[in-house]
């Protein structure tokens, strides 16, 4: 029987960037050059402070471009427009500014006003070896990202780690602050500010788009750099590396996740989902009672979760309870899941109605 998995979000669609000076505000529109500035109504749960990852939970039945977030372009431009948060700095100020410096706060000008060439031709006129080196690549590496040119990207991003230090030093000193919006699963998504872990992230996203999976697991392997308990672990870094080293099947990144994993709890839906990789590879080991335990945790919450991965769940814990020879317990799962959801993939075999 087929086990379904999230499909991982390609990452120039799902990959939007927003500038405030304050609070969590996303983004809204299609992909490509669109700069846009407001405030959700989504719930923001922070990660790990010092990471710049945290996360928002979406409504499970919203669509990512809908009719609302359409108005919220508009009004998000009616909102930059009043007050502008891409600095501009007066000509006396332009004065004592260094060219590298120009260039970089000239890109992000024209980025706000929706001329990504420009944008991209002063984010790379900026020196890599300059003290806004690594910010102007990093910004450079959005956009490029954003336009699915996605080596470029990645050679952008890894000049990044080669200047670490410096990451978001020359946007503090101009006082305004990215984030970027990656699509985790289809109804979580990672908000990060630039900083060496989230740089990692989204290197890894696109080594994956790539299918360069190997390289992935390793830079999120280089992200994790210590073992230890899972509250020192932000939950969409932990996300990530579960969904891969499933998918990949690696042994050491498979135990290095439980280790990781192993006391996680179930607030968010972004814990669900660790819950839910954290079940799948304990199956696949043929763990079927450590398995069964995680899924019954991931099944006990339900509020702002996602009613597919929750079927998910309560698929492989069917699945969980046949290994274990339950057959009574894993018919009710199943047939739970086609009451729900009958177009359920695999469920009408799981249940001998083909």
């Amino acid at each position: 029987m087929p086990f379904r998995f999230f499909q991982r979000f390609r990452i120039a669609p799902g990959l939007r960037l927003n500038v405030s000076k304050g609070g969590v505000s996303l983004s809204a529109g299609p992909r490509g050059a669109q700069f846009t500035i407001g405030t959700s109504g989504t719930r923001a749960t922070a990660g790990l402070p010092g990471t710049g990852l945290h996360y928002t939970v979406h409504n499970p039945h919203k669509k990512l471009f809908d009719s609302a977030a359409s108005s919220g372009v508009a009004s998000a431009k009616t909102a930059a427009a009043s007050q502008p948060q891409v600095p501009r700095p007066g000509w006396l100020e332009r004065v004592s500014m260094s060219g590298d410096d120009k260039d970089f706060i000239d890109g992000w000008q024209a980025w706000e006003a929706g001329d990504a060439n420009a944008a991209l031709q002063k984010f790379t006129a900026v020196a890599p070896d300059s003290p806004a080196g690594a910010d102007a690549a990093w910004s450079a590496a959005v956009l490029t990202a954003q336009r699915e040119l996605f080596g470029q990207a990645m050679r952008l991003l890894a000049r990044v780690l080669q200047k670490p230090a410096r990451l978001g030093k020359t946007f503090e000193s101009h006082g305004f602050r990215p984030k970027l919006q990656v699509w985790v699963t289809p109804q979580v998504q990672a908000l990060m500010v630039p900083t060496v872990s989230s740089v990692r992230l989204l290197l890894a996203e696109l080594q994956q788009t790539e299918g360069d999976s190997a390289a992935a697991l390793q830079t999120l392997g280089q992200a994790l750099m210590c073992d230890g308990p899972a509250q020192s672990v932000d939950p969409v870094m932990l996300a990530a590396f579960g969904e891969l080293a499933t998918e990949v099947g690696e042994s050491d990144a498979l135990h290095r996740f439980n280790t990781l994993a192993a006391d996680i709890g179930n607030d968010t839906a972004v814990h669900t989902a660790v819950l839910f990789y954290r079940a799948k590879s304990l199956f696949d080991q043929q763990l079927f009672d450590a398995a069964l335990s995680v899924l019954t945790l991931a099944l006990r919450r339900k509020k702002d979760r996602d009613p597919e991965l929750l079927h998910d769940i309560r698929f492989l814990r069917g699945k969980t309870y046949q290994a274990l020879n339950r057959r009574a317990q894993a018919r009710r799962d199943f047939e739970r899941i086609y009451a729900e959801n009958p177009r359920f993939e695999g469920i009408r075999q799981a249940l001998g109605l083909t």
